[in-house]
């Protein structure tokens, strides 16, 4: 049987230098075919020629906190999950020298002012979860915040390689609430709606703040379920981000590596930009991310060796 089969439990995903824990990627590359036929083409069949590729990938995450402060002297602690970031640590189970790379420590590794590393934030759930919109603050069972970019195809005879290459212009931000209906609680959405100061809470320390506009609502009853009620908002402008995932629009370098060799890993390298990225929570189940990436130009793909 190989031995180099790719397994997904080897799988990393870095972003702008650091590896980020992922649930699964998938990678698509689709050139566009033009039609060559012409009177040199021989019998009754057709040919195809290619120019140019678009590349891109969506990724599944859980929804993390913010890591923690750089921890600089000091014993790691064991079964705690580090990012390096300088140096490295020696460990009884190995060596870790990967600056951005992160590992679980076996707590026998040791932190100085050049062998550096932060502390992974922890996975956060919706059970903390609220909206407040126009100062009150409103019981929610599940909220989705949707970004969508506009795409600016900006291929020209600089884009690099024989991709294509695509810039982020104004984006597309919407909210969708779903809550219990309270008898004595007025509805988010009843006439004429304007727009509200709004706080979206995904969970402690993770927000969207700005305004926001009611546009629709659908409350459903069941003789066997509490009534519901889902809102869609638009958000009007740009809201304040406060650790939201990873920042869409903006092109980063990437790398997708499959399984690490002993002198050259099977990846990807090459640079991104997030155009579409979905979060969503529940109140009893664990937030999650999704995005989608477009890569601008070149694709590097190495071989396993």
């Amino acid at each position: 049987m190989p031995t180099d089969k790719a397994d997904g439990k080897e799988l990393e995903f870095w972003l702008d230098g650091k590896e980020h824990p992922i649930k699964s990627i998938n990678v698509n590359v689709d050139y566009d075919e033009k039609d060559s036929t012409d009177t040199a083409t021989p019998g009754d069949g057709k040919d195809y020629e290619v120019v140019r590729a678009m590349r891109g990938f969506s990724l599944e995450t859980n929804h993390y906190s913010a890591d923690g402060a750089e921890i600089t002297s000091g014993s790691l602690e064991a079964g705690k999950r580090y990012r390096l970031t300088g140096g490295e640590i020696v460990e009884t189970q190995g060596t870790f020298d990967i600056v951005g790379q992160f590992f679980e420590s076996d707590g026998s590794g040791e932190a100085s002012a050049i062998n550096k590393v932060v502390p992974l934030g922890n996975r956060l759930s919706g059970k903390n979860m609220d909206l407040t919109f126009d100062g009150s603050t409103v019981p929610v069972t599940d909220i989705e915040y949707a970004e969508k970019f506009d795409e600016q195809d900006g291929t020209d005879s600089a884009t690099t390689g024989d991709g294509k290459e695509f810039e982020a212009s104004r984006a597309d931000r919407e909210a969708t609430i779903t809550l219990i209906m309270r008898a004595s609680a007025a509805d988010l959405l009843t006439a004429n709606p304007v727009k509200k100061a709004a706080i979206l809470t995904f969970a402690t320390g993770a927000t969207l703040q700005g305004y926001l506009l009611p546009i629709s609502k659908n409350p459903v009853g069941d003789t066997n379920q509490y009534v519901k009620v889902t809102y869609r908002f638009k958000w009007i402008g740009k809201p304040t981000e406060t650790n939201m995932g990873f920042i869409a629009g903006v092109s980063k370098p990437i790398k997708i590596i499959y399984k690490r060799g002993a002198s050259s890993n099977k990846e990807y390298l090459g640079n991104a930009t997030i155009f579409t990225k979905t979060v969503k929570a529940n109140i009893e189940e664990l937030n999650s991310i999704s995005y989608t990436f477009t890569i601008n130009g070149a694709l590097t793909e190495n071989v396993y060796s």
